[in-house]
C-alpha cells in the first residue's frame, strides 16, 4: 500500500502557460480535499468568488492582497510564509503586487 503521493514539487513548473497573467494548476483532486497551485502576474486578479468549503491559502512566493467579506472589507497582506484560513461561502479576491503564488486547499466533507 502506497501511502505517499509526491504532488510535484514547488517552484518547478507544474503545467500550465507561465506566460499567462493567471494559470491554475490543479494539483491533487481528492475525496475529501482539493489542492490547487494559483500564479498570478502584472497584478493579476483572482476575481471575486466564494468556495462552498472551507479554504486555506498559502502564500509560496511573492505579495498580494487577500480581501474577504460582503464588502471585501477585511484584507491581509500576502508574503512568503502567509498561511490564511478562511469559512465556506464567505466571498474573496486575491490580487497580485505584482505577482504572487498561492497554494489553495479545498477541504470537503463526504
Amino acid at each position: 500500500m502506497k501511502h505517499i503521493e509526491l504532488l510535484g514539487e514547488l517552484g518547478a513548473d507544474v503545467g500550465g502557460d507561465l506566460s499567462k497573467d493567471k494559470v491554475v494548476n490543479k494539483l491533487y483532486d481528492g475525496a475529501f480535499r482539493r489542492i490547487v497551485e494559483v500564479r498570478l502576474r502584472n497584478n493579476g486578479v483572482l476575481s471575486r468568488h466564494h468556495a462552498p468549503f472551507p479554504i486555506t491559502v498559502y502564500c509560496v512566493s511573492g505579495k498580494g492582497i487577500f480581501s474577504a467579506g460582503a464588502d471585501l472589507e477585511d484584507s491581509q497582506d500576502l508574503r512568503a510564509g502567509t498561511l490564511i484560513t478562511l469559512e465556506a461561502g464567505v466571498e474573496h479576491e486575491v490580487i497580485a503586487d505584482p505577482e504572487l503564488h498561492i497554494l489553495v486547499s479545498k477541504f470537503m466533507d463526504s
